[in-house]
């Protein structure tokens, strides 16, 4: 996961004259999705915010295969204390769209692998006794699930050098809870995108392996300079955010730093 700023999303001429009435038409009682084109007709948009990638888990997909998804869904909340019909009011709200793949997005079991996931309608909150059902504001909502759009949600992730399983970044009772539960929610352990990691992480390790061994041999050989910086730019590039898995490398990468190599911060700052 990488943060997506939402505030950089271009829109097409006209689309909040058409969002607002089906606002209007969705609170004289019709249905959201005889409205979904509203919400369609921004999937390029977003998928640009984060180069045609999973907001969640960092997948490149195509764009066909990919969905709007309503962060606070538009439709029946799971798993409520009393029955929510879903934050209808919200469902032609920009702020509310996050760019998901089929398997984040989607209810899917891996039954090879046994896993299971998918975000569909669950939006479980901190504290449920918090939760909005009439319109009005949602700020006073704690989601427990991660947020690619709150600007230091994706830190709380990492993953196994390993395996390529995602993990909590932290140690903190809450942040790990909301990484655990993100985890599951967003089906981030699933098998496929696990062992794509896993590859993405094998280079990394590798190039930083080398990269330590270079730049030690640089005190006494100057010209290793430009071999050090050619792995180095590979790093970089791992952590970029048009890169795949870009998120889970940088937390990778951060378990590396040392004050014998204060290189690796410096990529990580860049």
């Amino acid at each position: 996961m990488r943060y997506v700023n939402r505030r950089k999303l271009v829109k097409p001429t006209g689309w909040l004259t058409r969002a607002q009435a089906a606002s209007q038409a969705v609170a004289g009682g019709e249905d959201p999705n005889d409205h979904s084109a509203v919400w369609r007709d921004l999937k390029n948009g977003l998928a640009n915010l984060l180069h045609d990638k999973c907001w969640y888990c960092e997948t490149p997909v195509e764009r066909s295969d990919n969905a709007v998804d309503h962060f606070r869904p538009k439709g029946r909340v799971a798993d409520t204390i009393t029955p929510h019909t879903g934050y209808r009011w919200l469902a032609f709200d920009e702020s509310n769209f996050r760019y998901a793949c089929t398997y984040c997005n989607s209810k899917r079991k891996d039954l090879e692998n046994g896993t299971e996931g998918g975000k569909a309608d669950l939006f479980p909150l901190l504290n449920e006794l918090q939760r909005v059902y009439v319109p009005g504001s949602v700020a006073a909502e704690q989601p427990l699930l991660l947020d690619p759009c709150e600007l230091s949600d994706w830190r709380l992730l990492g993953c196994h050098q390993e395996n390529g399983q995602p993990c909590a970044a932290s140690t903190d009772t809450i942040a790990k809870q909301r990484a655990e539960t993100s985890i599951k929610i967003y089906h981030l352990d699933y098998e496929p995108t696990c062992k794509r990691r896993h590859t993405a992480a094998v280079q990394l390790m590798a190039d930083v392996d080398e990269a330590k061994r270079l730049f030690a041999l640089v005190a006494d050989d100057p010209g290793r300079i430009a071999e050090f910086k050619t792995v180095a730019e590979r790093l970089r590039q791992a952590i970029d955010r048009e890169t795949p898995y870009s998120g889970d490398m940088h937390f990778l990468l951060r378990g590396q730093r040392s004050d014998e190599h204060p290189w690796i911060q410096e990529l990580l700052e860049v």
